[in-house]
């Protein structure tokens, strides 16, 4: 079983970063080079509303050298909002790479989206949660038999991804990692489906959130891990879960002790992603900073 008592977060984490470099050698590759790192369109989505171009060309200068971006809004293509491939068009024009694309959460014709994906030339494409846990009278609840249910359909997806090229990468927040009927949510994804058919975006805010220590999860998943989001939990910040994710370095997860180790740990991408800042760039700025100052 994946979740731990969340109590016991900090002391997991401490004997994580201890252990971390140790087992580098069998949990994945070292990351070459100068270290990447990309931006989740979240972050500066009120931006991005008002100046798509702009707001791109401010993160490279920012130094982000990737762009993850959803396919459409939540309901649908919103008013004023590029299509996928302008929306693709504008992040290379940026000077960015065209990174991780979100498909929808509700009512998706994944066959359509996958194909508006391949046309963005993106590689990996993430669904941000299991419809089991949106569908139900509770959000974010779901029953075992449900989310077993489920789990054909989330293969079928993947075989969809794979035959257009694309590899689907499922997206964990704090639910996934909290036991429904025995067995965490992750661990019934990671135990039933192939890894060539569904591999793994980790965020580590919501890994911390459920009690988790990140390092853990991600020495446990291994090569499965094909990205990562960075952001960070401050539990006095707001009243809702996702007003308490701030900006990697401005939380409890200390991301400059965090970040050596990830990066010997995953050759994956990591996407700085705030939920809900107050001022998405100045939340893009401070993540980058605390990467540089971690990473070099």
């Amino acid at each position: 079983m994946i979740a731990v008592d969340r109590r016991g977060a900090m002391a997991v984490l401490a004997a994580s970063l201890a252990s971390g470099l140790a087992g580098c050698a069998t949990t994945g590759a070292r990351m070459p080079g100068k270290a990447r790192l990309g931006l989740a369109d979240i972050t500066v989505m009120r931006e991005l509303n008002l100046d798509y171009a702009g707001t791109l060309r401010q993160a490279a200068e920012l130094g982000y050298t990737t762009m993850g971006f959803r396919l459409h809004g939540y309901g649908g293509q919103e008013a004023g909002e590029p299509a996928p491939p302008e929306k693709a068009r504008l992040v290379r024009e940026a000077g960015l790479e065209v990174g991780v694309v979100r498909l929808g959460v509700r009512n998706v014709d994944y066959d359509r989206e996958l194909d508006q994906a391949a046309q963005t030339g993106a590689k990996i494409v993430a669904m941000t949660t299991a419809p089991p846990f949106i569908a139900g009278p509770r959000l974010y609840e779901t029953t075992r038999a449900a989310f077993d249910a489920w789990l054909p359909q989330l293969a079928a997806i993947g075989e969809k991804a794979r035959s257009r090229g694309l590899v689907l990468a499922y997206h964990n927040h704090w639910y996934d990692l909290t036991p429904l009927g025995g067995e965490a949510p992750l661990d019934l994804i990671a135990r039933q489906i192939a890894p060539e058919i569904v591999a793994f975006e980790v965020d580590l805010a919501w890994t911390w959130y459920a009690g988790v220590a990140p390092l853990d999860l991600l020495k446990r998943l291994g090569p499965r891990v094909v990205s990562m989001h960075f952001k960070d939990i401050d539990r006095s910040h707001g009243t809702s879960i996702t007003d308490q994710a701030v900006a990697p370095g401005q939380g409890e997860m200390n991301y400059p002790a965090l970040l050596p180790h990830i990066r010997q740990l995953t050759s994956a991408i990591g996407y700085v992603e705030v939920d809900k800042p107050d001022d998405g760039l100045s939340a893009a700025a401070a993540g980058m900073r605390v990467f540089r100052q971690a990473m070099g």
